[in-house]
């Protein structure tokens, strides 16, 4: 029988993933591309001294890249062995707290999560394990000031790449697995992490009337999503090709749904 959100276990999942997920996912050039255009919007976002809370850390390579430029960061992550991961590539990161925290059992009364953050923010997909959205919208706007900004990168709800692929190959329910209205499901051998896929359109209803939609733009538009990177990386001209496309169209806010995700900035309106 699959599971529902309710029973799945994303800390035990993505515990699996941890040990490979530097070599599997974050050293490969796709992703270190698609980083790199987060982080030069980062920038825009905050500046040396301020508040940032992050989602979804990982193996903390973003809140390294923050705390370079010292940005403080409490970074934070379900899973534990992610966290473990994460504490020694920050161990000499002295302005980046780590902690356990789990998007769909948002603690009400916690110390280091009742201040205000000058930005909060959640790098690939990691929005897209939250149950909730509005419930989630809530919670960030008595933590998020005035003027201060929440940024996601978010796994969109028509993957042009990735319906195109596993249709041409005749794997018609992944091709279309997206496209389900309701959270999806994906057994591994120690957990369960039920995904749901929010348009730019659900997402801007769900932040309002906190935040303010400030800009979107597609992430991985001519760059296929992880389980192809392969296909494309070993390919050097049609990979810098396709990599110039994506820089061309990084301003195309309107394809936003069609990438692999969209990257979305909101800011905090006065109440």
């Amino acid at each position: 029988m699959p599971s529902t959100p309710q029973e799945t276990n994303p800390a035990s999942a993505f515990d699996a993933l941890a040990e490979t997920y530097d070599v599997d996912f974050t050293g490969s050039r796709t992703a270190e591309f698609l980083r790199q255009t987060v982080h030069s919007r980062l920038d825009t976002l905050v500046r040396s001294g301020d508040q940032a809370l992050e989602f979804g850390c990982g193996t903390g390579v973003d809140a390294k890249y923050l705390s370079e430029r010292g940005v403080n960061v409490l970074a934070t992550d379900a899973s534990p062995k992610m966290l473990h991961i994460a504490a020694e590539r920050l161990s000499a990161s002295p302005n980046v707290t780590l902690a356990a925290l789990n998007l769909n059992e948002l603690p009400a009364d916690t110390p280091q999560l009742n201040g205000l953050f000058d930005l909060v923010f959640a790098n690939f997909g990691v929005m897209n394990c939250a149950n909730d959205l509005v419930v989630l919208a809530g919670w960030l706007a008595e933590r998020v000031r005035p003027g201060g900004y929440a940024a996601f990168a978010i796994m969109s709800r028509y993957c042009i790449w990735e319906t195109s692929w596993h249709a041409l190959h005749g794997e018609f329910k992944t091709a279309g697995r997206r496209w389900r209205r309701a959270p999806i499901t994906f057994e591994t051998d120690s957990g369960a992490i039920a995904l749901q896929y929010p348009t730019v359109k659900q997402l801007k209803r769900a932040f309002s009337p906190y935040f303010e939609k400030r800009k979107v733009m597609p992430l991985g538009l001519f760059l296929p999503p992880s389980d192809i990177f392969g296909v494309v990386e070993k390919r050097k001209r049609l990979y810098r090709r396709l990599s110039d496309m994506e820089n061309t169209f990084r301003s195309s806010g309107w394809l936003a749904n069609y990438a692999d995700h969209y990257w979305i900035e909101f800011q905090r309106v006065e109440s």
